[in-house]
């Protein structure tokens, strides 16, 4: 007898199939997937953030082009904005329980600036409770608009 009519074909494995996918696999796609949800969810903050500032911006452009009204309403308005960011952007403990000279420091630090406590924005801390008041609504809604853009980069807490 010849040996080597005795050999058999090599037989081949079958194919690999792709299915079941190994655990690495399974893992990736699960990182994936978590990295898809936090972009997302980043991409929803940015949103909700620049719809934010648009709005505030607006309703600041509203109120400089409000005419008919009074100094005294039109600075309690400006005031109220002013307060309503500082609350959004730093919270209720931190924004809503100072007055006056307090008031007036915070704005100063949060938006690099001195001009409030000591230049235009002094009227926010007094005139909202005088009867009348004397200022300069234009210097006050340039300052204003200076200090939510300083505000707006920062970014904030809840903004």
């Amino acid at each position: 007898m010849n040996p080597v009519e005795e050999l058999r074909d090599i037989h081949l494995p079958s194919e690999v199939s792709w299915w079941p996918l190994a655990p690495g696999w399974w893992g990736l796609m699960l990182v994936a997937l978590l990295c898809l949800f936090l972009l997302f969810k980043w991409l929803r903050h940015v949103q909700k953030k620049k719809q934010t500032i648009a709005m505030i911006m607006n309703a600041l452009d509203e109120l400089e082009a409000e005419e008919n009204l009074d100094d005294k309403a039109w600075l309690e308005k400006m005031s109220t904005l002013l307060r309503r960011v500082a609350i959004n952007q730093h919270g209720r403990q931190v924004a809503a329980g100072l007055v006056g000279q307090d008031w007036l420091a915070y704005l100063d630090n949060s938006g690099k600036t001195e001009q409030f406590s000591k230049g235009e924005g002094k009227v926010l801390a007094s005139s909202p409770y005088q009867p009348s008041a004397a200022f300069d609504r234009k210097a006050l809604s340039v300052l204003v608009r200076n200090w939510l853009e300083i505000q707006a980069k920062a970014g904030g807490g809840n903004a």
